[in-house]
């Protein structure tokens, strides 16, 4: 009995029960997903309202680690801190992985799969708003106290830093990434015109899935307001009397806000609901999910602000010169050609030069006849003097 009781107690006993279950509500590896950025954004050609920018510090985020935006032991992650993102466009958002092993060995996290959207991406898509890419859409099974889960929509996959050790509590940057900009300049162009002036046509695109209304244009006295549809261009003509050798920048004033949160929350002590899972992690052949955002409420937030931005792109349109100098070439080189298949077409003065010619021509003959038949009468009267004197 007292043999049975050492064998017992001297078979090492892991913590968590995960890599026989393949349950993930017995996992201890906990982890949870943050976003941070490390200072205000200093874009050229952007301009805001700084009063409206908010995001965690990265470092700050880093440096507190898991603890500090979790509780429940780690299952629950609190919303509203380092979750969300205010910027214009051109923001930094640095997605950041935080993690603690808690099973009481090591463990071999392969990949990483951030969250991006809800189940139903209509609902939340946060790629709507970021630069990001390479994300997949598709689902993601895994099983939590005895119930087989599937998590919906978008998704990225990083790779996991494999072996962890025990009682390891750390974090770092998946990918930074940035805040998109909804509206493109396709072209800035300007054409001197014969008043001294230069006519400008200015092309802009909405590149975004989202209307926007009430933006504005700027150029010196210039100004106009237009609205753009999903995908539409704006055309912005204007002439422009006595411009400067340096034409400066334009400005278009975007005052469409947008908000996307890719997570849902839970009801307290709820853990199987998808939508409110931000990263899930593969731990040897078993998917975990992270900790679950609870209350309900959205979190994983990026918001762009309402911002300006600036354009000094130019470009000098000569294309109507350019036609005009290969069409004159293009003429002058098929009259030269013409010129030397057919006759020359003449005039009043080529006309009468051409009869002086003619009549020229005939003199020259009609006095050649002449001369010949009088010298052949010259000829034969000579011949018959000389006959009549040799006859006597």
């Amino acid at each position: 009995m007292i043999l049975y009781f050492f064998i017992i107690f001297a078979t090492p006993a892991y913590a968590d029960s995960l890599d026989v279950s393949k349950d993930a509500s017995t996992n201890l590896y906990y982890h949870t997903v943050a976003l941070g950025s490390e200072s205000y954004p200093e874009i050229d050609d952007i301009q805001y309202i700084r009063s409206e920018f908010m995001a965690e510090n990265t470092s700050g985020i880093l440096s507190t680690g898991i603890s500090g935006y979790t509780d429940f032991d780690f299952t629950r992650r609190i919303p509203m801190v380092a979750d969300r993102i205010y910027g214009p466009p051109g923001t930094l958002v640095d997605i950041i992985y935080l993690f603690k092993n808690g099973t009481g060995h090591s463990v071999n996290i392969s990949k990483v799969d951030l969250i991006l959207s809800r189940n139903n991406k209509e609902s939340g898509n946060i790629t709507e708003v970021l630069n990001i890419s390479d994300f997949t859409e598709g689902n993601l099974l895994y099983k939590y106290s005895h119930q087989n889960l599937m998590k919906s929509g978008i998704y990225k996959e990083y790779a996991g830093l494999k072996n962890i050790p025990t009682d390891t509590e750390n974090g770092y940057v998946l990918e930074t990434v940035s805040i998109n900009n909804p509206l493109e300049v396709e072209q800035a162009k300007f054409l001197r015109n014969s008043d001294k002036g230069i006519d400008i046509t200015i092309y802009i695109r909405n590149t975004s899935n989202e209307y926007l209304n009430n933006l504005v244009f700027k150029y010196l006295s210039h100004e106009e307001k237009f609205d753009l549809g999903v995908g539409e261009e704006h055309i912005v003509k204007f002439s422009l009397l006595n411009p400067k050798d340096e034409l400066g920048n334009f400005s278009i004033y975007n005052p469409n806000i947008k908000e996307v949160c890719a997570v849902y929350g839970s009801p307290f002590y709820t853990y199987t609901d998808t939508n409110a899972v931000g990263i899930l992690a593969v731990r040897e052949d078993a998917i975990v999910p992270g900790a679950v955002v609870q209350p309900a409420r959205e979190s994983i937030c990026i918001k762009r602000i309402a911002y300006t931005m600036l354009y000094d792109n130019w470009i000098e349109d000569s294309s109507a010169e350019d036609t005009e100098a290969v069409l004159g070439i293009e003429a002058d080189t098929i009259t030269e050609e013409k010129q030397s298949m057919v006759l020359p077409k003449t005039g009043k003065q080529n006309l009468v030069v051409y009869i002086l010619l003619v009549v020229d021509v005939v003199l020259w003959y009609s006095l050649n006849i002449l001369r010949r038949k009088y010298e052949s009468k010259n000829v034969d009267s000579r011949l018959r003097t000389k006959s009549g004197k040799n006859a006597g």
